[in-house]
């Protein structure tokens, strides 16, 4: 029974693989966190949730990742940090995506956003807070082509793999309960507020 259910695990994680893969191969796609140093746990959770709402409710397929970040990268002291991050898909084909995901890593403060053009060449990381030094403001970082499976200074991972997802679906607006809208709808009011008000 053991050896089935590790069985079953590997194929989901290699499907969750393959279903990024598709994504990247067939959109632009993204990966943004609403998560900071600066704020517990619980605020970071719900930082997350305002972001999700706010893509989905933008027509963009969302799942969660975890980001990464190693620190003092390929030495002895080197150190993974990790953090909620979402993979957004395009694939409505906005002709705004990098503009739209740019103003929202602005407005949820990250240093930069990861930008993975369709078919998953050249993918760079884009500054988004004045006054950062890496990536500077509005410029571009080339971090190169998807590879899948594979570790590196920056990576997204989940179960110990890099690019695998806990939810093997990209969710959509579309395809949300009743329920579940109501609460996006709700979610994105909210961060209008906010936003308003700064």
């Amino acid at each position: 029974m053991k050896e089935l259910l590790e069985k079953w695990e590997k194929f989901l994680t290699e499907s969750g693989l393959s279903r990024l893969y598709q994504h990247m191969m067939e959109h632009d796609s993204a990966i943004l966190s609403a998560f900071r140093n600066e704020y517990v746990n619980k605020e970071n959770y719900e930082r997350s949730r305002e972001l999700k709402a706010q893509l989905l409710s933008a027509g963009y397929g969302v799942t969660k990742v975890d980001g990464s970040y190693v620190e003092n990268f390929e030495t002895p002291e080197a150190i993974e940090v990790a953090e909620q991050s979402l993979f957004i898909s395009n694939k409505g084909s906005d002709a705004d995506f990098i503009n739209e995901i740019a103003r929202l890593g602005e407005e949820y403060e990250q240093d930069s956003v990861l930008i993975i053009p369709e078919g998953g060449q050249d993918a760079y990381l884009l500054g988004t807070r004045q006054g950062n030094d890496f990536p500077p403001h509005g410029q571009q970082i080339t971090v190169g082509n998807v590879k899948m499976g594979g570790e590196a200074e920056f990576m997204s991972r989940v179960k110990g793999r890099p690019f695998v997802f806990d939810e093997p679906v990209v969710e959509t607006y579309e395809k949300l309960s009743k329920n579940s809208r109501w609460a996006v709808k709700k979610l994105v009011e909210r961060a209008k507020k906010r936003n308003t008000k700064q």
